[in-house]
């Protein structure tokens, strides 16, 4: 509606926090009974605390700006978007009909991204982002702050407004600056490069890595070709996708395109958006959001050279920002998908993940997530020995190991990580090596086995842990691996 949209939301009946049950009651009345406005007017007054015909008429005409009802004399009817709300009752109708003709709501979600705020805070963010409002009515942003409330989207204790999980996902959501795309949806080029806000030159290719302003990768684009020369097999949830480098050209090599997905194969940072083309079609059908599972440099048969090899797996996604919460709770022990926050050394996190906490793919993104995390915290190097092996096609050796065994539903945090070569992690799983809770190397006293001798010689050394207090191994996860592997009874070196 642009510069005719409502500067003021109007409260309903019922009281902050309430609104959406007297609404549906409501709607469901006006459904039933096709009341002309006396008739409505009345079952209002026998059904709220309301008795002003001037306040229930503004609370209506509201309604009506917002369209989700027709109100006059002689008939009063739901629209198309009020019966399609009153269907389901899903907030994101509502929130749609909010947002599209009043401003300041998204506004008001974003603000409490940063913590809880008052109503006066709200209105002030609000008016920062809106200067054309130009609040007269002091009681304006707890208009908003009512409908944000009964739309289970914030919550109210003590005079401060917080999010619910609910609102933190949906804030996360209008924050992100990734696009808003429908899967199966054609999109040509120009439609692609508003989206994204970028240019991608006269075509697009096969694999577009973008980097932000301070070149950061910020996101992929991967795109499949029907009549294209590589043969991906695109069937099923997880499928195969060649990389970069025409038959033509021999060989595939690191390219920076190749590398950028090796990367994502080591654990998903960054969102990776995946198109089709159809043969018969310049536009791409978007797919949604994937993840790259698996990477091999492998001789390919049909082509006759060397190239790389993804597996991709589709992510039950609706929007980037899902992946980013999803991906930050990884740092900050949950807290982005509304479980506690880690906090210091001295705190006392949960050992396992709740399964029923997360979905399938949840659960796959925040493991992949995981992996690269804990890796970056380490600067990709080993916390035992400090080496970092890189292999001619460009995979590095090193792996995130969880303290608490992943087996046994050990937790995707950082604090449950260690960053370790093959050999290195294959014996902290195995019981031969433990850390102290000083970060010191313990070694099982096994002399009669071989590698003994070998491991003996990390006894006491001190590991290699992140600069990042938050992010070095929790102490309770470090007793538990010492616990399982019967290290509790050993006396660290001194």
């Amino acid at each position: 509606m642009g510069e005719e949209k409502l500067t003021i939301a109007v409260r309903f009946f019922g009281g902050a926090g309430n609104y959406a049950d007297v609404l549906e009651r409501c709607f469901t009345y006006i459904l039933t009974d096709t009341p002309d406005e006396a008739a409505l007017f009345e079952w209002v007054r026998s059904n709220t605390r309301a008795t002003s015909d001037d306040g229930i008429r503004d609370r209506l005409r509201f309604l009506e700006a917002i369209g989700l009802l027709v109100l006059e004399e002689d008939k009063v009817e739901l629209t198309e978007r009020g019966i399609q709300w009153r269907a389901g009752t899903e907030p994101k109708v509502l929130f749609e009909a909010l947002t599209e003709n009043v401003r300041g709501f998204e506004t008001a979600l974003e603000t409490l991204l940063d913590g809880p705020k008052t109503d006066e805070e709200l209105g002030e963010a609000i008016a920062a982002a809106h200067p054309e409002i130009g609040w007269n009515d002091p009681s304006g942003p707890a208009q908003h702050r009512g409908w944000l409330q009964s739309l289970d989207y914030v919550e109210r204790s003590d005079g401060m407004n917080s999010l619910t999980e609910t609102g933190h996902d949906l804030a996360r959501q209008l924050a992100s600056d990734g696009p808003t795309l429908e899967r199966g949806e054609y999109y040509s080029q120009t439609e692609l490069e508003s989206a994204f806000d970028t240019s991608f030159g006269s075509y697009i290719k096969g694999i577009s890595p973008r980097t932000d302003d301070d070149g950061a990768l910020s996101y992929i684009i991967v795109k499949a070709r029907e009549d294209g020369p590589y043969g991906d097999d695109l069937e099923g949830e997880r499928f195969t996708y060649i990389g970069e480098g025409v038959p033509s050209k021999g060989d595939q090599s690191p390219t920076g395109a190749n590398k950028a997905l090796l990367g994502q194969a080591d654990g998903s940072t960054v969102p990776i958006y995946f198109f089709y083309q159809p043969a018969d079609s310049s536009e791409l059908r978007y797919e949604g959001l994937v993840a790259v599972v698996d990477a091999r440099y492998v001789f390919d048969d049909d082509q006759d050279r060397m190239v790389y090899q993804f597996t991709m797996e589709r992510l039950e996604l609706d929007h980037p920002a899902e992946f980013e919460t999803l991906a930050a709770s990884v740092t900050d022990g949950g807290a982005a998908s509304g479980m506690e926050t880690m906090g210091g050394k001295d705190s006392e996190p949960a050992l396992t993940d709740d399964d029923a906490e997360f979905t399938e793919t949840q659960r796959r993104v925040r493991s992949s997530a995981f992996a690269s995390r804990v890796k970056s915290a380490y600067d990709s190097r080993c916390a035992i020995c400090g080496t970092s092996r890189e292999s001619p096609a460009g995979t590095v050796d090193i792996e995130a190991a969880h303290i608490y065994p992943k087996r046994d539903d050990g937790r995707d945090v950082v604090q449950n990580g260690l960053a370790l070569c093959r050999l290195h992690h294959w014996a902290f799983d195995a019981g031969w090596l433990a850390v102290s809770d000083e970060y010191r190397i313990l070694v099982a006293d096994r002399p009669d086995l071989e590698g003994y001798e070998e491991f003996s010689r990390l006894e006491g050394e001190t590991i290699t842990v992140p600069t990042s207090e938050e992010e070095r191994p929790h102490a309770k996860f470090l007793a538990a691996h010492r616990e399982r592997y019967g290290f509790e009874s050993i006396e660290e070196p001194s």
